[in-house]
């Protein structure tokens, strides 16, 4: 005959299992809209984060400016290959997840993580982490992978929204649409460190840099021009 189990004679190990696996199945329906089985979606109607309309720019920016400058928003989601996994950024749900196979050899999606606000895009870096700004929550977040982690944070006021990175200096290039700027994080420590500020063209939407010569190329998203800099 079964007898009744009281969980408070339990060990305190078990009972703080027991609240954990609870909390957390709490904070996960609590992500989750109604009607969603999905706990990456917190709204109903899923929309990508877009960069700031920045301030007119009326001050002398540093560099070499060539007229010129679009830009073309890109997909919804943005897929990288990270130490040697495939990783994709999805911008509506604002979360990065780590692709695996299913049980028939296809590619799927695997563990997941929120990449803050409204993230947009993510460059990979030389130590296995994908960097990746938040453009609503004005962030910078880097997850490394195999497992899946978050392993740094670091705000970034201004709507970031255009990254790029030298590998050779391990610098994670930023732009801010908000503030007509351009900010260079030393990533390569156990928390970013700001090493440049440079004022930009109108409505930098875009930033690459020259992993030889570590020159940085913003350009505006309004035919606002292609700027240089040599930091």
């Amino acid at each position: 005959m079964l007898e009744d189990h009281d969980v408070s004679q339990e060990d305190p190990i078990l009972r703080r299992l027991a609240a954990l696996i609870l909390t957390t199945a709490t904070l996960t329906a609590c992500g989750q809209s109604e009607g969603s089985n999905d706990p990456l979606q917190i709204a109903e109607t899923l929309e990508a984060a877009t960069p700031a309309h920045s301030p007119a720019q009326n001050g002398t920016v540093p560099g070499e400016v060539t007229p010129g400058g679009e830009f073309k928003q890109g997909d919804t989601t943005l897929k990288f290959q990270v130490n040697g996994r495939n990783v994709e950024l999805d911008r509506l749900r604002s979360a990065v997840f780590e692709m695996t196979t299913d049980d028939k050899g296809a590619e799927t999606r695997g563990a997941g993580l929120r990449a803050g606000d409204g993230a947009t895009n993510a460059v990979p870096d030389r130590f296995g982490r994908l960097l990746v700004v938040d453009t609503r929550g004005g962030e910078f977040i880097a997850f490394s992978v195999n497992p899946l982690i978050m392993r740094q944070r670091y705000p970034v006021p201004g709507s970031p929204y255009g990254i790029a990175y030298d590998a050779k200096r391990d610098i994670a290039w930023i732009t801010l649409t908000e503030r007509n700027e351009v900010v260079g994080l030393n990533v390569a420590g156990g928390e970013p460190a700001e090493k440049f500020r440079f004022a930009t063209v109108r409505q930098p939407n875009t930033v690459s840099v020259d992993q030889e010569t570590g020159r940085v190329t913003v350009t505006s998203g309004d035919n606002g021009g292609i700027q240089v800099i040599s930091p």
